[in-house]
């Protein structure tokens, strides 16, 4: 018998690997939910438990009976808010109330947020049922479903005979029927991962991002980012008047936004994880373990040790996906990189979805100056040939 703690980890796809092991270098016991058993997750665990945890009664009854430790949710939207009341009822750490919880994930509430703690965002409407309202904003808007993530249901509405089809797309990808209405923005995709002790970023991470085969869905990406420094002062201050507002617990926030020039706009924030590797990235380059730093909070364990790391090695990270159903044979990719590592998702044969539904690999590539990574990264999926079931083997 062991006497290690047990863990909850809440999801088992690729993307909550690097959270198992971080796990498991830190001794405890992992179990894993997750109703689809061919997961990689479930092939690393000590327990497996194949409920659907996007129900919250499901993961609540689990916790119920099987009295764990603490609990980590991985890299989406389902995983954290349906930790969100478990750990609400059971004192587990590293949540904010579940009020809280419920202003960052919900896209109208995290936007009414962050009105009232003055940070810059797209001006929106709320759309329920009844006649859509875009009074006060101008073409061209965005259309989203509250709760989505990955960019799905999102459409761009250049004229006003748009709106109807786009919001009948975002409420059939929204679990609730509701719909956020907000005004396009133009600029630089970025995100920003702060590590919060205290109620102050003590640890953070900017990174450029780009979406070239679904636009709402990020698939390039690169560390270091080539924002300013200002500019990056300026997003780090706006977070922690927001994490004041909010009166956030210690571990992860992470955010996606805007910038032109000196001026930017938050999208969103999150406090679970990125999905897609985003940590290895972050890692490759600066060789933090970013996924302990993220389990951290969850255990109950701050960041006092935390130091911010230097500039980084320039390393890029794509996502393999297509803009169309495919049934992919094999793949070559011809990246101008130094060193090239990718983790494969899909087998030859296996079908694949189009974006953002599906992907084939995450690829990362280290590249010989900051230069070429800021130069290839936008261009990545260029560099990838596919080969499908029909074509030329």
């Amino acid at each position: 018998m062991t006497n290690a703690k047990r863990v909850l980890l809440v999801g088992s796809s690729f993307s909550a690997a690097p959270i198992f092991f971080a796990l498991k270098k830190r001794g405890f016991q992992v179990a894993v939910c997750g109703n689809l058993q061919s997961d990689p997750c479930h092939q690393y665990a000590d327990e497996s438990f194949y409920i659907d945890y996007s129900n919250p009664d499901e993961l609540m009854r689990l916790v119920e009976a099987q009295h764990f430790d603490f609990i980590v949710p991985s890299c989406n939207d389902y995983a954290y808010m349906a930790s969100a009341p478990v750990a609400e009822r059971f004192g587990f750490p590293g949540f904010d109330k579940l009020e809280v919880c419920n202003i960052l994930h919900t896209k109208n509430l995290f936007r009414e947020a962050a009105i009232a703690s003055a940070l810059p965002a797209p001006a929106f409407r709320r759309q329920g049922g009844g006649v859509p309202s875009t009074d006060g904003l101008a073409y061209p808007l965005l259309v989203k479903p509250v709760d989505s993530f990955s960019g799905r249901g999102v459409t761009k509405v250049t004229h006003p005979a748009e709106l109807e089809k786009a919001l009948e797309q975002a409420r059939e990808a929204s679990r609730t029927d509701e719909v956020v209405i907000e005004e396009f923005v133009t600029g630089n995709l970025h995100s920003h991962s702060a590590f919060i002790h205290n109620g102050k970023v003590v640890l953070d991470f900017f990174v450029d991002e780009f979406c070239t085969v679904y636009p709402y869905q990020v698939d390039c990406s690169n560390h270091p980012s080539g924002l300013g420094e200002s500019l990056c002062h300026a997003v780090r201050e706006a977070m922690e008047n927001l994490i004041k507002h909010l009166g956030l617990c210690d571990g992860l926030l992470h955010t996606q936004f805007i910038a032109q020039g000196d001026k930017f706009w938050i999208i969103e924030c999150m406090r679970r994880g990125p999905g897609d590797l985003y940590g290895s990235l972050v890692g490759r380059s600066t060789g933090v373990d970013y996924s302990d730093l993220y389990i951290r909070g969850f255990l109950g364990l701050d960041f006092s040790d935390a130091h911010q790391p230097g500039i980084g090695k320039p390393v890029g990270r794509h996502t393999i996906s297509r803009d169309c159903d495919s049934i992919p044979f094999s793949f070559i990719a011809n990246i101008p990189g130094s060193e090239v590592e990718i983790v494969q998702l899909k087998c030859s044969g296996e079908r694949l979805k189009r974006a953002p539904y599906d992907k084939l690999a995450i690829l990362f590539a280290e590249f010989d100056s900051q230069e070429a990574m800021l130069q290839s990264t936008p261009h990545l999926a260029s560099f990838i040939k596919l080969k499908t079931y029909g074509e030329s083997v």
